[in-house]
C-alpha cells in the first residue's frame, strides 16, 4: 500500500500502464479544468463546497459530495476534491451526498454504498466504507487496483508480504489517500478510536452489474401468451 497523507496537488498515483488504467488526482485551486478525452473522471469532496461543471451537466456539492463525468470537468470555490481517473471507459454522470452509514454489509462488521453503479457488468464502481469505532479487520487482498481517501474520521492500516513473513503499519488519518496494488495484502483498523472511519474507495472493475440478459427492466417484464 502506497499512502500520501498530506496530499498536494495534481497526480498522487498514476496506475495507468496497469490492465485497468487509472489515476488519483488532488486539486485545490480554486478554479480547474481537468480533460481526459477518453475516459471518466470520478470524484469527491473532501473540504469546501464545489462547483461541478460537465458540459450539460452541473452540481453544487458539499463535503462528503460525489460525481462522475465524462471527458472534461470544471471546478469551481474552495476545498479539496480527489479525482479518480479511469481512462477508455464512459460511465454516465451522476452525483450525490454520501450517506452516514453504508447500506450493505461488509466484512468484519464494516458497511459499504454503491455511490457509482456500474452500468454494465465488469464497469467501475465508487463506493463509500463504513468503520465503526472498535473494528479489526481480517487481512484480505483485491484483485485489482484500488485507490482510496479518508473522507472521515482516522483509523490504522496494516498487512504484510504475500508470503506474510514481512508486517507493516501505518497511521490513516483524516484526509489521507492510497493505493493498493492487485492482490496487496491489507486491512484496516479503528480499534480504540471514538468516532468511525469513512473512506471513499475506487475500483476500476467490478465483478457485479446488469447484462443484456439479465436487467431490471428486462427481468421484470413478463410476456403475455398471444
Amino acid at each position: 500500500m502506497q499512502i500520501q497523507t498530506d496530499p498536494e496537488n495534481d497526480f498522487l498515483f498514476d496506475a495507468s500502464n496497469t490492465m485497468y488504467p487509472s489515476r488519483l488526482r488532488v486539486i485545490r485551486a480554486q478554479q480547474a479544468r481537468v480533460e481526459l478525452p477518453s475516459g471518466t473522471i470520478y470524484g469527491v469532496v473532501l473540504q469546501g463546497v464545489r462547483r461541478v461543471r460537465s458540459g450539460p451537466f452541473f452540481a453544487e456539492l458539499p463535503h462528503g459530495g460525489f460525481f462522475s463525468c465524462l471527458s472534461t470537468v470544471e471546478l469551481e470555490g474552495d476545498g479539496t476534491v480527489v479525482l479518480f481517473e479511469r481512462l477508455g471507459f464512459l460511465g454516465i454522470p451522476t452525483a450525490g451526498v454520501c450517506e452516514a452509514k453504508g447500506r450493505l454489509s461488509y466484512i468484519d462488521g464494516c458497511s459499504s454504498s454503491i455511490l457509482v453503479m456500474p452500468p454494465r457488468c465488469g464497469d467501475p464502481v465508487l463506493n463509500h466504507l463504513h468503520f465503526p469505532p472498535g473494528v479489526l479487520q481480517s487481512e484480505h487482498v483485491h484483485p485489482s487496483i484500488r485507490f482510496g481517501v479518508v473522507l472521515s474520521g482516522k483509523g490504522t492500516a496494516f498487512g504484510a508480504s504475500p508470503d506474510g513473513s514481512k508486517k507493516w503499519e501505518t497511521p490513516l488519518p483524516s484526509g489521507a489517500a492510497f493505493y493498493l496494488p492487485a492482490m496487496d495484502r491489507h486491512a484496516f483498523q479503528t480499534v480504540g478510536q471514538e468516532e468511525p472511519l469513512n473512506i471513499i474507495s475506487f475500483h476500476p472493475e467490478s465483478d457485479w452489474g446488469p447484462t443484456d440478459e439479465a436487467h431490471p427492466m428486462l427481468t421484470r417484464t413478463y410476456r403475455m401468451s398471444k
